[in-house]
C-alpha cells in the first residue's frame, strides 16, 4: 500500500540499515579490541569469570616472583653449605695428618686456624637480600628453640568457596645454621647441658640354683667323742625366711655313710657321702645336697659343692652355712671338714639384673630423648622414651634436668606404671634393674627372664667444641676426638645441604607449575572473552556488504514518493 503520510518501505529499509550498522560497529569494536567480552554488558557471566581469573593470574605472577626471591636465598645458602663441606673435608684430612708424631703440631694448628677463619668468612658472606640461612640470631641456643624458620611464598590458590590462600614453605634454619649468636650451629659445640652422659648397662644374665663350694684335702679320723656341727639355711631370701637345719657329723654318721667302723674320711669323695648322710638324718636331703656341679666337677678330688634343690616352699634359692663348731683342736688341718674355707664360688638368690652408673647431672633438651627397651618373662620387647615432658612431669620441674640416680629412678618409675614387674633400686650413683619379686617371685632356676637395654640418648653424639676451638697443640681433646667432632660437623653439613637441595628442587617444580598455571589461566580467559579474528573478519565483510545493500534499499524506498508527486503536477 502506498501512503502519502508514511513511507513504510523507507522505514523498513532504515531499520535494516540501523541493525546492520549496529552489528558492523560491534564487530569492528571486537576486531579492534580483540575482545568479544569487553565490558559486563557484553556477557555478565564471562566478564565476571575473566575479571576474577585475571586478578588471580596477577597474584600467581606475584607469588612466582616471590618464589624467585626464595630460590635465590636457598641457592645462596646451598652454595655456602657446599663450600663449608669442602672446607671441613680439608680440616679432617689435616687432623689425620696430625696423628703422626713426627709432624709439627704448630704448623698443623696454623693451617686449621686459617681454615676456621675461612669458614667464618663463608658463613657471613652467604647472604641474599639481608637473609642469611647460615648465620642466625636466635637469641638462645638452637637446641632450646622450638622454631626458627624463614618463610618462602610459593603459590596462590582459590578454593571452591572462593576463598583465596597464599601458600608458603618453611625453611628450618635450625638445620642450616652454621653459626648462631648463642651457639648450637653446625660449626659450634652443643650446650654441654645437652650432653647426656649415661653410663653403660652391665647385665648379669647367668643364673642357677644357690650353691657354694669348699676345699677338703683329708684325711681325718673321728673318735666317738668328736663331731663337727653347723647350721644350714636353705632358700632364705628377702621374701622368705628359708628352712633351717642343724647338721651334725660324728663317727656314727661317718660309719653309717661309708659302711665302716673306723670313723675315717680319706678324701673329698667320701666326705660328700658323709655330708649327704648327715642331711638325710635331719630331713635336709629333700631340699639340698652335696653333689653340685656348677662350680665343681664330679671328678674334683679336693672341692665339694653344697647346693639347694629349690624344692622348698620358700621364694629363694640359696645356701647359707653358719655356726660351725668342731671338737678338734686348732692343730688339726681339716678340723671343720673345709666348711670354713673361703668358697671359690658362692651364689645365692641369682636372678638376671642390670646395673648402670649415673655419672653426673644433665639436662634433657626440648628435642632430645632417652630410650630403652624392656622385656620381663619373655614378654614382647617394649620401648620407653624419656623426653623433656616426662622429666618435668615426673620430677615436678620445668628445666628438664636430671640431677641424680634417684631422679632417674623416679622418671623410670613414672614411665612404666602400666608395665608391671620392673623393680629399680638405687645405691649411691648406681641404679639396678630387675624383675619385681612381688610380681614375679623366684630365684635361681625359678627366676623369670629379664632384659633391659642400655639407655640410648638421642642425639647419640654431643659436639663439645667449636670448629674455631680446635687446637692440636693442647691436650683439651685427643686428635681422635677432634676428628670425630669434625666428622659430626661434616655429617650435619651434608644433611643441611641435602635439605636445601630438596627445597631447591621443590621451588623449581613450583616455579614451573606456577608458569604453567598462568599460561593455562590466560588460555582459559582467552577462550571466554577473546575475539575469534577469523570469524569476526568474515562477519565484518558480511556486515559491510549488508550495509551497502541496506543503503541501496533505502535509496529505492526514498524514490517511491516521487511517483506520487507526479500525480499532483
Amino acid at each position: 500500500m502506498t501512503s502519502i503520510l508514511a513511507n513504510i518501505s523507507a522505514m523498513s529499509a532504515l531499520q535494516t540499515l540501523r541493525a546492520v550498522s549496529s552489528g558492523l560497529n560491534e564487530t569492528q569494536e571486537q576486531v579492534s579490541s580483540g575482545l568479544r567480552v569487553k565490558v559486563a554488558s557484553d556477557n555478565v557471566a564471562y566478564w565476571a569469570i575473566s575479571t576474577t581469573m585475571r586478578s588471580d593470574n596477577k597474584s600467581i605472577s606475584a607469588a612466582s616472583d616471590a618464589l624467585g626471591v626464595g630460590a635465590a636465598k636457598v641457592d645462596t645458602a646451598y652454595a655456602g653449605t657446599g663450600a663449608i663441606i669442602d672446607l671441613l673435608t680439608d680440616v679432617k684430612a689435616t687432623l689425620v695428618t696430625a696423628r703422626e708424631d713426627s709432624v709439627d703440631k704448630a704448623q698443623i694448628q696454623n693451617q686449621i686456624s686459617q681454615l676456621s677463619k675461612q669458614a667464618d668468612s663463608i658463613v657471613r658472606s652467604s647472604s641474599f637480600s639481608g637473609i642469611n640461612y647460615l648465620q642466625t640470631y636466635a637469641g638462645d641456643h638452637i637446641n632450646n628453640i622450638n622454631e626458627l624458620d624463614d618463610v618462602v611464598v610459593d603459590s596462590f590458590t582459590r578454593n571452591v568457596d572462593g576463598a583465596t590462600t597464599i601458600n608458603t614453605s618453611k625453611v628450618d634454619l635450625r638445620k642450616t645454621s652454621m653459626l648462631n649468636d648463642f651457639g648450637g650451629g653446625i660449626l659450634q659445640k652443643d650446650d654441654l647441658d645437652y650432653y647426656m652422659p649415661l653410663g653403660g648397662m652391665s647385665t648379669s644374665s647367668f643364673y642357677h640354683e644357690g650353691h657354694e663350694d669348699h676345699y677338703f684335702d683329708g684325711p681325718i679320723t673321728f673318735s666317738t667323742t668328736d663331731s663337727v656341727q653347723f647350721d644350714l639355711l636353705i632358700d632364705n631370701s628377702p621374701e622368705s625366711a628359708g628352712m633351717s637345719f642343724h647338721i651334725t657329723i660324728d663317727k656314727s654318721v661317718i660309719d653309717a655313710a661309708l659302711g665302716t667302723n673306723d670313723g675315717e674320711i680319706d678324701n673329698v669323695f667320701q666326705l660328700r657321702t658323709v655330708i649327704q648322710q648327715a642331711f638325710t638324718n635331719v630331713g635336709a636331703n629333700a631340699y639340698a645336697d652335696v653333689y653340685g656341679t656348677q662350680a665343681t666337677s664330679p671328678t674334683d678330688g679336693y672341692n665339694y659343692e653344697i647346693r639347694t634343690l629349690e624344692t622348698s616352699p620358700n621364694v629363694g634359692s640359696s645356701i647359707y652355712i653358719s655356726g660351725i663348731t668342731s671338737t678338734f683342736g686348732p692343730t688339726v688341718t681339716e678340723r671343720t671338714l673345709g666348711l670354713d674355707s673361703v668358697p671359690r664360688i658362692d651364689h645365692d638368690n641369682m636372678i638376671t639384673s642390670s646395673s648402670m652408673n649415673f655419672l653426673w647431672s644433665f639436662k634433657v633438651m626440648l628435642d632430645a630423648t632417652i630410650s630403652f627397651d624392656l622385656s620381663i618373662d619373655n614378654a614382647p620387647l617394649q620401648t620407653f622414651v624419656i623426653d623433656r615432658t616426662a622429666v618435668d612431669t615426673a620430677l615436678g620441674t620445668t628445666d628438664g634436668r636430671i640431677s641424680s640416680a634417684a631422679d632417674l629412678k623416679t622418671i623410670v618409675d613414672y614411665l612404666v606404671p602400666g608395665f608391671e614387674g620392673l623393680a629399680v633400686s638405687v645405691s649411691g650413683n648406681r641404679l639396678t634393674f630387675q624383675a619385681d619379686q612381688a610380681i614375679y617371685p623366684g630365684y635361681g632356676n625359678k627366676a623369670v627372664d629379664f632384659y633391659i637395654s642400655s639407655f640410648r640418648p638421642d642425639p647419640p653424639f654431643t659436639l663439645r667444641f667449636d670448629l674455631s676451638e680446635i687446637d692440636v697443640t693442647t691436650s683439651n681433646f685427643t686428635i681422635d676426638e677432634y676428628i670425630e667432632g669434625v666428622e659430626y660437623m661434616l655429617s650435619q653439613s651434608i644433611d643441611s645441604g641435602a635439605m636445601l637441595g630438596a627445597i631447591q628442587q621443590r621451588i623449581e617444580m613450583q616455579a614451573a607449575f606456577s608458569q604453567k598455571m598462568m599460561d593455562e589461566v590466560e588460555s582459559g580467559v582467552s577462550r571466554l572473552v577473546d575475539t575469534d579474528m577469523e570469524e569476526a573478519s568474515m562477519r565484518l565483510q558480511a556486515f559491510q556488504t549488508q550495509k551497502q545493500l541496506a543503503l541501496q534499499s533505502l535509496q529505492i524506498a526514498n524514490s517511491q514518493p516521487q511517483n506520487i508527486l507526479s500525480l499532483f503536477n
